[in-house]
């Protein structure tokens, strides 16, 4: 196996659901993303030699985004692309598919992305091809059917508020817990963007806006001034339940962009990698959909086994955050450390574009690692209908 390298990552702003970055499509978000990284690196664009995104809510308007962004950033034509959808997870395994070309020596420079515009999730007309001869139709909102996960696709249709719902009865997670949880992700990540610990991954997104531009710089998410009291005080979105706007993520906009490459690629070019890629410790999972935030704990599990570490060897802990119900169900069966598990703030707190999050959390922790002059950390994601990715990395 070769080695794998984490040269660099960025990332945008994540902007608010109809927010800042909402005049931008996905791929559009990503090209300043991805200018940057190669003008950063110093990595020429024609050393791509695979692009990878993952991406939920595409429409064929923006068809194979990963193509899309290639093309307008200067990769060579000859350079294959493609998009993939694992829903939340989608982000880190566009980074795992690279990782794995690299370390069975199918290629030496992968570009891998995360990318979602939630702000701009079509409407579909179903029938209207044929013809709506009579009667009434309807518009099909995607960004609906995505919280569904394709399960009324398997006769076992579930919102992934239900599921949380769900969580919350099985594992015991009460109101007051979830709302806890919510407001340390939102403290956490206003005290980060304060110290300037996300200064090293975001680019300033530009953004048309009427007759001018608008320079996007920092996320929109984050409410400083969040309190377990004003979380209380929100109505639950089921009648009778405990899952609030207040403790689930949002729908937001943004994009991530990572470079990877080999030993080789990174001597020939005289790089400086911020990160390993424990190529071991890198995995996928399933779980029962109806307990979906499993999935990340099962996956974790997975990639530590794989890189022959334990929890004792993990210095921080990326894991995305869908609801604050799953974080806390998972930290406890995982006997995750709350100082060590998302130190900076999660999806909760920054937001939560379902395509980018994934990549996102694993920059964000290699950067956390350097910042703070520690070795191993361990980033995971659960996704909707069961699914979960995590991986290992390592300081270099």
């Amino acid at each position: 196996m070769h080695e794998v390298y984490l040269v660099d990552g960025f990332r945008s702003p994540i902007g608010k659901f109809g927010g800042a970055l909402a005049n931008l499509r996905a791929s559009e978000i990503a090209d300043p993303v991805v200018t940057e990284l190669f003008a950063r690196t110093g990595v020429a664009a024609a050393e791509v030699r695979q692009i990878v995104a993952g991406m939920v809510l595409q429409d064929m308007s923006e068809s194979n985004p990963a193509r899309i962004v290639g093309q307008r950033t200067g990769v060579p034509s000859t350079t294959p692309a493609f998009t993939l959808n694992m829903q939340c997870a989608s982000g880190m395994a566009a980074l795992i598919q690279g990782a794995q070309q690299i370390a069975l020596g199918a290629t030496g420079c992968v570009l891998a992305l995360g990318m979602e515009s939630m702000s701009n999730a079509p409407h579909t007309v179903y029938g209207a091809r044929w013809g709506l001869r009579l009667g009434h139709t309807e518009f099909v909102d995607t960004l609906t059917e995505c919280k569904t996960a394709g399960s009324n696709r398997w006769g076992a249709s579930q919102d992934m508020i239900d599921v949380a719902e769900h969580h919350a009865a099985v594992d015991a997670v009460s109101r007051a817990d979830m709302d806890e949880y919510a407001v340390l992700s939102h403290r956490r990540a206003a005290e980060a963007a304060e110290a300037g610990r996300f200064a090293d991954e975001i680019v300033p997104i530009t953004v048309p806006h009427k007759h001018d531009r608008v320079v996007v710089r920092a996320d929109e998410n984050p409410r400083p001034g969040i309190s377990v009291e004003k979380l209380a005080a929100m109505a639950p979105i089921r009648p009778g339940g405990t899952i609030t706007a207040g403790n689930a993520s949002a729908h937001n906009d943004g994009v991530a962009a990572a470079l990877l490459c080999d030993a080789a690629t990174v001597a020939r070019l005289g790089l400086e990698p911020i990160a390993r890629v424990v190529v071991p410790g890198m995995a996928m999972a399933g779980c029962p959909p109806e307990l979906m935030g499993y999935s990340c704990t099962r996956a974790a599990d997975a990639a530590l086994e794989g890189a022959e570490l334990t929890l004792d060897g993990i210095d921080l802990i990326e894991c995305s955050e869908g609801f604050a119900v799953q974080m806390v169900a998972c930290e406890r069966m995982a006997k995750w450390p709350s100082d060590r598990l998302n130190v900076d703030g999660g999806s909760i707190g920054l937001g939560h574009p379902v395509g980018m999050s994934a990549l996102r959390i694993v920059i964000h922790l290699a950067k956390a690692l350097r910042q703070r002059d520690l070795r191993h950390g361990l980033a995971t994601a659960p996704a909707g209908s069961g699914l979960g990715a995590a991986l290992v990395l390592e300081r270099v």
